[in-house]
């Protein structure tokens, strides 16, 4: 049998067919509001703590590896810093050269090994995280501002407990940072008699 003329494929009953009874979950509706919100305030974030390095003239790769200091309280050896930016123990050294003649970490031997050389950050290189997270939270706060103090209360008071249920860290606020919500002004009547007005005959 031939089939003259153009054969029509409804699309949206396939589509709909398919995915009317896949319905997201409150978790993922609250997973893609999050990410909105916080994927916003990231981004505004990480381009203000940028602008606060951009004097000191490093490479993209020279700030991770700064940034990964930040997370060892003790020296880090070299191989461990290449494992966690995914880079070869070579390109980590390079990285590393560069930043100790900035001044900005330290190399130190290690008590049992002295062929391994371990990594810290310098006085100047806790300046320089300092300045970059700094103006992280100088941009964020800037986003923020944007936010009216009632969204604002209403959103601290609903994330409270969630932050409390995670067991995620957060700074203790007092509830008086906060500026009270104007509240709107009731006209006062006036303790004086109103003005007669003489209209001219």
């Amino acid at each position: 049998m031939r089939i003259s003329g153009p054969i029509v494929i409804d699309v949206n009953s396939c589509v709909g067919d398919t995915f009317t009874s896949v319905k997201a979950t409150c978790a993922e509706v609250l997973l893609d509001v999050l990410e909105a919100f916080v994927g916003h305030l990231h981004c505004g974030a990480q381009n203000g703590g940028i602008d606060a390095l951009r004097t000191a003239d490093l490479t993209f790769s020279q700030i991770r590896t700064l940034l990964t200091l930040t997370q060892n309280p003790e020296p880090v050896p070299i191989h461990e810093i290449a494992t966690s930016l995914e880079l070869s123990v070579a390109t980590a050294g390079r990285n590393v050269d560069q930043l100790v003649r900035a001044g900005l970490v330290e190399r130190h031997e290690d008590d049992l090994d002295r062929r391994i050389k371990r990594i810290s950050l310098s006085p100047a290189g806790l300046d320089l995280i300092a300045t970059f997270k700094a103006g992280q939270r100088r941009s964020a706060l800037r986003i923020l501002s944007a936010v009216g103090v009632d969204e604002t209360r209403r959103l601290i008071d609903a994330l409270r407990p969630v932050v409390e249920k995670l067991g995620c860290p957060s700074r203790p606020h007092p509830e008086a940072s906060l500026p009270e919500t104007p509240r709107p002004q009731t006209p006062q009547p006036s303790p004086f008699p109103p003005l007669r007005q003489e209209i001219p005959v």
